[in-house]
């Protein structure tokens, strides 16, 4: 167990920027690894159908999407998402990694703009008296 032990304490840099950035690549393939499922879910069965209600269902896609926008999926109804055969998008697909899309361009930036800010009243500290 002696690799285990780490021979320097992390740095900010490591801790506010590096391990964030794995979390978000590591959900990135996460959501893409359910995003490919549902999409081949989906697929297979709208394969199932006869051709007739294949363009059925495609037309009645289209129609969802001018219904109600970009994100259809989540404004379906469960009723509307069943006879399309869609289902709903994942957490992992898109909350998840913004998530920590936003952990890795805040946290350490935030970090140094607060240690700038913090020196600066030090000093102006000294100044005064």
């Amino acid at each position: 167990m002696k690799f285990l032990k780490l021979k320097k304490p992390l740095t900010p840099f490591q801790l506010l920027f590096l391990i964030p950035l794995s979390l978000l690549l590591f959900s990135f393939l996460i959501g893409e690894t359910v995003r490919l499922y549902r999409v081949h879910s989906e697929n297979s069965y709208a394969s199932e159908l006869p051709e007739i209600d294949r363009l059925f269902n495609l037309l009645s896609v289209e129609d969802m999407f001018r219904k109600y926008g970009y994100g259809f999926r989540e404004k379906m109804g469960d009723d509307e998402l069943r006879s399309t055969g869609l289902e709903r998008v994942s957490i992992w697909e898109e909350t998840i990694p913004r998530f920590f899309l936003f952990l890795t361009i805040v946290l350490y930036p935030g970090y140094r703009l607060s240690i700038y800010i913090y020196d600066l009243l030090i000093k102006e500290a000294h100044r005064k008296v």
